[in-house]
């Protein structure tokens, strides 16, 4: 598997790239290796705050397709 901060970089990079997602720099991308009880398992979270549903799942769809079959823990919230 890929090092868990090229999947970071190019997963905010993918995401900072999208000119559909407005304010792409409000997302917050980690990688990181979850303990034990997890299976031990890479986890792509999202972190931060959109405007809207569609850049969420936007934001979503990259990490999931760049994640390279990590587990995705989205916890961006869409401001009202």
């Amino acid at each position: 598997m890929q090092n868990l901060e090229k999947v970071q970089t190019e997963i905010q990079k993918v995401i900072g790239e999208d000119p559909t997602i407005r304010e792409p720099n409000r997302i917050i991308v980690t990688v990181e290796k979850r303990s034990i009880w997890k299976g031990g398992k890479e986890v792509v979270l999202l972190k931060g705050s959109v405007h809207s549903e569609s850049d969420k799942a936007k934001a979503d769809a990259i990490a999931r397709k760049h994640g390279l079959g990590r587990e995705v823990v989205d916890t961006i919230t869409v401001l009202s």
